[in-house]
């Protein structure tokens, strides 16, 4: 990270080959950058169009020059952007001759943006907003990532802190009337405010944590015996041949990856090798990765072929191996599902959450009936449905009907739970005879929100924020 006083520089657009770059300084020194080669810099909030030079007056690029100064600029420092053709030559030369430059320092990963929150340009939630939309992969990432920029999380937890200040506030004036009684309206008036201000945050943090699974993802292992189908499952879901489809058994060694975008959230789908038995060595450790591709994902597709007997207690010992959540597809129902192999009441059922939290086990006592060889192209078949729909009840909480939050990363979670746990605490002492450790612990309710803006405790969790950006940003 780069040192107060530097002027720092960085490409702001990706490395490489194109038509136009754009190269950022910000800092003290900015508007003298031109100079160094051969240019006179516009005056600050213009453009102008310059040819710059090297060394020996030889013409390096014809560049369009863009002037701000602080603390009227995005950094709120002062600003120059070099708008040139994006040839490697050109661009590599006056990185290097910046380099080179007494007081321009090559900026590291988010240094920008930390000037802009060292200057009050964005808060602590933009910063991971603007984080969130350049990571962005699906619309519903983008609009979350914009709402958390325009302040979604940053307006409520700013009303919260002030009650809590408020309360506290109250309490502290308390304190110095200890050995008068405390009035009974006063006390019912302040246990409402506080009642009121805890219902708030519950109310944010009953979402199933689908903030965070739109931001992050989710990773669901398709899991099965060999040559169920899940090769052929993945690449019906993916719309390509990104698996080899065989019916030679034990075809899939090595784990697929594959993303999709379902409903908005981006779903990694991880196709396994069939699990049985085997003395060859290869394929024994791709069963081994696959059972612990399934233990570890967020859920998992379970795939058998319900025409052969004994799929149910195939199907019972993989539902045993998944870490998570499931869905029971029987596959090759064409053929008929084998008549020894009727669904027991509790045959697909795991006692445990599924993903959002909510108990939905009841729901998952019959398997999926698919036939996959009927979907043409490598596209699900209409009547294969209930299979988008098996992952839409993996993936979207249940009890997140409005399909959006507030709250995208564990951070802001714990950090709204810890202001609650401690609001609950404060409300359990006496008021009248204890109102200095009600206030206590409103203080550190206080102190819990404001690590999420930023206000307080944040150099540690900025470094590593901000080390996550690209250089140049």
């Amino acid at each position: 990270m780069s040192r107060s006083g530097d002027t720092i520089f960085a490409l702001a657009t990706p490395p490489g080959r194109s038509a136009i770059a754009v190269l950022r300084i910000s800092g003290p020194a900015a508007h003298e950058a031109p100079a160094l080669f051969g240019a006179k810099c516009p005056p600050p909030g213009h453009y102008a169009l310059a040819r710059l030079y090297d060394g020996d007056a030889t013409p390096i690029d014809e560049v369009l020059l863009l002037a701000m100064r602080g603390p009227n600029s995005s950094t709120g420092e002062d600003v120059l952007e070099i708008h040139c053709h994006g040839s490697v030559a050109v661009t590599s030369y006056l990185l290097e001759h910046l380099s080179k430059a007494m007081g321009f320092v090559p900026a590291g990963p988010g240094d920008f943006t930390h000037q802009m929150f060292a200057n009050d340009k964005i808060d602590l939630l933009g910063v991971e907003g603007l984080a969130d939309l350049i990571d962005s992969e699906t619309d519903l990432q983008r609009s979350q990532a914009w709402r958390q920029m325009s302040g979604a999380l940053y307006r409520p937890v700013i009303e919260w802190r002030e009650g809590l200040i408020r309360l506290g506030a109250h309490l502290e004036a308390l304190i110095d009337f200890a050995e008068e009684d405390l009035p009974e309206e006063v006390e019912k008036s302040l246990r409402a405010d506080a009642d009121a201000l805890k219902k708030a945050m519950e109310v944010v943090l009953d979402d199933g944590g689908f903030g965070e699974r739109v931001r992050s993802g989710i990773t669901l292992a398709l899991l099965g015996p060999v040559n169920a189908g899940k090769s052929t499952l993945l690449n019906h879901l993916a719309g390509r041949d990104a698996a080899i489809v065989s019916a030679q058994a034990g075809t899939t060694r090595d784990i697929v990856s594959v993303r999709i975008d379902l409903d908005g959230i981006a779903v990694t789908l991880l196709d396994t090798a069939g699990v049985r038995d085997t003395e060859n060595d290869i394929e024994a450790e791709g069963v081994r990765r696959a059972l612990a591709a399934a233990k570890n994902a967020d859920g998992a597709l379970i795939v058998v072929d319900a025409s052969l007997a004994g799929w149910r207690d195939e199907a019972d010992d993989l539902t045993a191996l998944c870490g998570g959540p499931y869905r029971l597809i029987l596959n090759k129902a064409d053929k008929g599902v084998h008549p020894e192999a009727s669904i027991r009441p509790d045959a697909s059922i795991k006692d445990e959450p599924s993903i959002d939290g909510s108990d939905e086990a009841r729901q998952r006592q019959a398997g999926i009936n698919v036939s996959l060889l009927d979907a043409p192209d490598n596209t699900l078949a209409s009547d294969n449905e209930p299979i988008i729909n098996a992952l839409r009840e993996l993936v979207i909480p249940a009890n997140n009907a409005g399909g959006a939050s507030i709250i995208t990363r564990q951070r802001h979670r714990h950090a709204i739970e810890e202001t609650a746990a401690a609001l609950t605490a404060a409300m359990a002492h006496d008021f009248a005879t204890a109102p200095e450790m009600a206030a206590e612990d409103l203080r550190r309710a206080a102190d819990a929100l404001g690590r999420i803006t930023g206000i307080i405790d944040v150099e540690e969790l900025l470094g590593n924020i901000f080390s996550s950006f690209c250089i140049g940003k």
